[in-house]
């Protein structure tokens, strides 16, 4: 609330005695009270709210763009909504070291200096990009949170997915050429699809039965599997019933708690459509479906027939009950053809669609732009034309992403062969885009960590130059004139790609520009300074191990304290190097909000795989006292030990967490050991055949 009042206090002259104004009604997790010496920047929304960004001393221009976001956001929600903002202020402010991300505490949100702070000489396009999607979230809170409030955390997702959801709504009208929603789909949906598959998943809507368990659910299905299935409702429901719908929800909600059927009910009544029971199946059970489509010609129609089961991460056939069913709305579509839309019903064994003149030469794709939350497994014939629709961009770039992440995630799962998904790797080297070259770029870490102590390690990173050799032709290292948002993100990952690939034309050139930045000559550009790092790293010299740590003293910005520490300690090859970045990560050089991710990095190297699972254990009791019970902790406990290939690790990091118990990371604990255990099966099952394909190509 606003300071009514400052003055001196008149029993010791030395305090001052501070004033606020009254809050509303409010939840007591969203108080803030921030006491430091700052710095801020203002500005005024079109209802005349005061927006203030504080921040370091002789930082307050770093605020510029966040105070643009806050107040841009603060108008589009007041009339999205058509519920103002409650409040007269709405400050931010960039906090040294902080666990989250943000927190949304009404009228004074928290921030990482790396969520709010640009500074337009050294960040990059991609961390503006995340300044404004962690803006456009806190600033959703204020409604969906604050104004209205869950009842438990077992509706935490009321707050967080919904948060999520709106984040990329309002990012990609206020700042179209981020392409937000097509960053959405590998960044987010595919990120849940991932985490869902495993037993050791939870329901949107998770029952909470202590404190303890609550930084578990902060997590990507109460955030971004949340998001997806809001961003499946609104797609069904449609814009002007959503914004109805929400409008009613705020409106008779203001300043109280809530549950989930509450928010369906005002849907369900804006929309006429039945919200509350085909929304119950994607929120009150784990879990997706996996969509199996067979099709036949009969004449110039083509007949589909779907049917659906429950996916899960080891392929067993265990979701044919109906309580492992969904009422799913599924959206088909075919060359030069009106979207066809229906609704499979949870209950029905199979669901069969007409599709009139399609011919049988004709691609059919379910799921068109990815807005449904659901798999699809096509017959041998659909997908072979779908190939040919990747290779001749017949399909959207999302689109084309899809094709390729369903397969994959079928090999996991042991439906399909991984040198199947390699054929079909290969029908993208004319790709263009950068969303789809992400997407390849998640299979390949994930293929990676699979195949990482395998004699055929080096044929896959033949393959990998040999995929990427076409859009390296087309990629320079510096910035085009009018390009766009996603080609500058496209630099840094074919050149990351391609660098830590073994492409000596590359290194070469990475290691040129490092030494000019590094002497103060010509600075890297921050939108590929990560690039340049990890590339360097990657051929694991103790010399420019030594530089980058001077980089890293020097640095005022965070944000460039973070790339140094992540994409270049925490990259290089040389394990003796590696273990000196871990030590140097728990140094009091480097906050205790980015040790963890620091470490996480060195764990996702197959170098650092073993090394940081011993410096896990070395340090398990520092580790848990500094960060206690907290998410970062859950997340450090995951990513030190997922990246196991055999039974016996599985059994060693069980064995660990039974003898050293972590309370609130036992799910993170269980998700970890079944990824191992997923890994190591996928491996088995097909090694003979992965080095049999690499013979044959």
């Amino acid at each position: 609330m606003p300071e009514i009042e400052n003055k001196d206090d008149p029993v010791d002259f030395t305090y001052k005695v501070v004033s606020f104004a009254t809050t509303p009604i409010m939840s007591t997790y969203l108080v803030a009270i921030v006491v430091g010496e700052f710095d801020y920047i203002e500005g005024k929304s079109e209802e005349g709210v005061t927006v203030r960004v504080y921040s370091p001393i002789g930082k307050k221009e770093q605020g510029t763009f966040a105070l643009e976001c806050a107040v841009r956001s603060l108008t589009f929600y007041s009339k999205f909504f058509d519920v103002p903002y409650p409040l007269t202020k709405y400050d931010m402010i960039a906090i040294p070291d902080f666990s989250s991300g943000a927190m949304e505490n009404w009228g004074l949100v928290t921030y990482r200096e790396t969520c709010i702070l640009v500074d337009p000489l050294n960040s990059s396009q991609s961390s503006k990009q995340w300044v404004a999607i962690v803006v456009c979230h806190e600033t959703a809170h204020q409604w969906f949170g604050n104004l209205v409030t869950m009842e438990w955390w077992t509706h935490l997702w009321l707050n967080e997915g919904f948060a999520s959801f709106m984040e990329n709504l309002t990012t990609d009208v206020l700042y179209p050429e981020y392409k937000i929603w097509d960053q959405f789909v590998p960044n987010t949906l595919i990120e849940a699809l991932m985490l869902d598959s495993l037993d050791s998943s939870h329901p949107i809507e998770v029952d909470v039965g202590h404190p303890s368990e609550v930084d578990e659910i902060f997590d990507n299905i109460s955030y971004n599997k949340g998001a997806s299935v809001i961003r499946m409702l609104y797609d069904w429901i449609g814009d002007k019933s959503f914004k109805t719908g929400m409008h009613s929800y705020l409106i008779k909600y203001s300043y109280k708690n809530t549950e989930t059927p509450q928010l369906w009910a005002e849907l369900e009544s804006a929309s006429g459509l039945p919200v509350t029971s085909v929304m119950k199946s994607w929120t009150e059970q784990m879990g997706f479906p996996c969509i199996n489509v067979t099709s036949q010609q009969e004449g110039a129609d083509r007949v589909l027939t779907l049917t659906q089961s429950k996916f899960v991460g080891d392929g067993k056939a265990n979701g044919g009950s109906s309580g492992s069913r969904w009422q799913v709305p599924v959206s088909i579509s075919s060359p030069g053809k009106e979207v066809t839309k229906v609704m499979m019903d949870r209950e029905a064994e199979q669901t069969t669609v007409r599709l009139a003149n399609v011919a049988a030469s004709d691609w059919v794709k379910l799921n068109p732009s990815v807005v449904g939350f659901y798999r699809v497994h096509y017959s041998q014939t659909e997908l072979g034309l779908l190939c040919e629709a990747v290779k001749s961009k017949a399909l959207p770039p999302v689109d084309r992403l899809n094709i390729l992440d369903d397969l994959f995630s079928l090999i996991a799962a042991g439906k399909a062969k991984t040198a199947d998904g390699l054929r079909l790797l290969q029908s993208y080297k004319d790709e263009d885009s950068y969303i789809v070259w992400n997407n390849i770029s998640q299979v390949i870490g994930n293929l990676s960590i699979v195949i990482a102590d395998q004699d055929f390690y080096s044929d896959w990173e033949r393959l990998i130059l040999e995929l990427f050799s076409g859009i390296k032709k087309s990629v320079t290292w510096d910035p085009v004139e009018g390009e766009g948002h996603l080609d500058t993100l496209l630099r840094s990952l074919v050149i990351t790609r391609l660098g830590k690939a073994g492409d000596q034309e590359i290194r070469q050139e990475a290691k040129r520009r490092f030494d000019l930045h590094a002497s103060g000559g010509a600075q890297v550009s921050p939108d590929i300074r990560t690039a340049v790092y990890s590339v360097v790293a990657s051929m694991g010299q103790e010399e420019d191990y030594n530089t980058m740590l001077r980089l890293h003293e020097e640095a005022d910005l965070h944000e460039e304290k973070v790339r140094i520490g992540r994409t270049g300690l925490a990259a290089f090859s040389n394990k003796t190097i590696l273990a000196k970045a871990l030590e140097f990560s728990l140094s009091s050089n480097v906050r205790a909000q980015d040790s963890v991710h620091m470490i996480g990095s060195v764990a996702g190297r197959r170098q650092g795989r073993d090394l940081s699972w011993q410096f896990f254990k070395d340090n398990f009791v520092l580790l848990s006292e500094r960060y206690q019970s907290g998410f970062l902790l859950s997340r450090l406990v995951k990513s030190c030990s997922a990246g196991f290939l055999c039974e016996e690790k599985a059994r060693e990091v069980e064995q660990f967490f039974t003898e050293h118990p972590l309370s609130g990371s036992e799910r993170n604990v269980a998700q970890a050991v079944e990824t191992i255990r997923l890994n190591t099966a996928w491996l088995t099952r097909d090694q003979a055949d992965i080095a049999n394909f690499f013979k044959q190509n």
